[in-house]
């Protein structure tokens, strides 16, 4: 396992490296957010994550390589791959929530003919679990790009399952799996650098779906389901929270959450999330929001750990 530890130190250096390139590209292009969570909403650079995936998949393909890695590792990069380039459309021709709904379920398709188990902790589901593949690699894309909104949110949380991944799957002798969450949370990590408090560069979709999308097929050829599904509890919570109070919608048709002298403020007839739960308690900072979300990330994490060790 340890052998994939220079490929992780890969993965960072060229994420780390091309961020900043990646932001003078962006603000030449016009992929420019705005920071709704700041005094008079500043300008940032969109479509960082295209650092991420370049410094994720690199060091992948390379640890793919030398190590001989199999044909469902490689499926795992092309699904990362494709649905990257879809968040990198998405950005150009907004898709709607029915689109971002079909197509990462046509990408995760491409890991059926992979599936060699198809039974969760000793159960044999046979062809219903091959069905749900696709509509886990769906629903865990659409997950990973939902929590998200606040500097360093999306990426954190992020960074955090997929250690929560690695270390499980090194815990059962995963290799392909630990490498795959291994290598994205060393992407995510350079990137954090420049993302947190106060973000100078945001993901976009290119990066928020990409998550998802390396991690559910780890947790599904490694045979992690039940860890997975724990690491993943702080996404569903968020996912349930935002249906429930306003059913499906664009990360556009939301309400913002409300700024004022530097604190943040649930809009009266926003929609819920996991982040607005706490904000429902009393008004708090931006990082102070940021962290709460990242320590319920860690408990599930460790949660999934006692389960991985029982």
């Amino acid at each position: 396992m340890l052998y994939v530890l220079p490929f992780a130190l890969l993965s960072f250096a060229v994420t780390f490296l091309l961020t900043p390139r990646v932001m003078g590209w962006a603000l030449r292009r016009g992929f420019v957010g705005r920071d709704l969570h700041k005094e008079g909403s500043p300008g940032v650079p969109e479509q960082g994550g295209v650092a991420i995936v370049a410094g994720f998949l690199s060091a992948a393909l390379l640890y793919g390589v030398a190590s001989g890695a199999g044909p469902s590792y490689y499926a795992t990069l092309l699904a990362v791959l494709l649905v990257a380039a879809l968040g990198y459309y998405d950005r150009i021709r907004r898709l709607s929530a029915a689109e971002k709904l079909l197509y990462p379920a046509l990408i995760g398709v491409l890991l059926v003919p992979f599936v060699e188990d198809t039974s969760i902790a000793g159960a044999e589901l046979g062809f219903l679990y091959l069905i749900a593949v696709p509509l886990a690699f769906m629903c865990a894309c659409n997950f990973t790009n939902m929590l998200a909104g606040f500097n360093g949110l999306e990426v954190g949380t992020g960074a955090i399952a997929s250690l929560g991944v690695a270390i499980v799957a090194l815990l059962h002798s995963r290799e392909e799996s630990f490498a795959i969450a291994l290598l994205l949370f060393a992407a995510l990590l350079a990137f954090l650098y420049y993302n947190r408090y106060p973000a100078r560069v945001f993901p976009g979709d290119v990066a928020t779906l990409a998550i998802g999308a390396a991690l559910l097929p780890a947790i599904i050829f490694g045979k992690l389901e039940v860890e997975g599904a724990v690491i993943f509890l702080p996404y569903v919570a968020d996912a349930l929270l935002k249906f429930i109070s306003a059913g499906i919608m664009t990360r556009e048709e939301q309400t913002p959450t409300v700024v004022r002298g530097g604190v943040l403020h649930v809009p009266e007839a926003g929609n819920l999330s996991l982040p607005r739960v706490f904000l429902r308690l009393r008004p708090l900072t931006e990082p102070q929001v940021v962290l709460l979300v990242w320590l319920v990330e860690v408990c599930a994490v460790l949660f999934a750990l006692l389960v991985a060790l029982r």
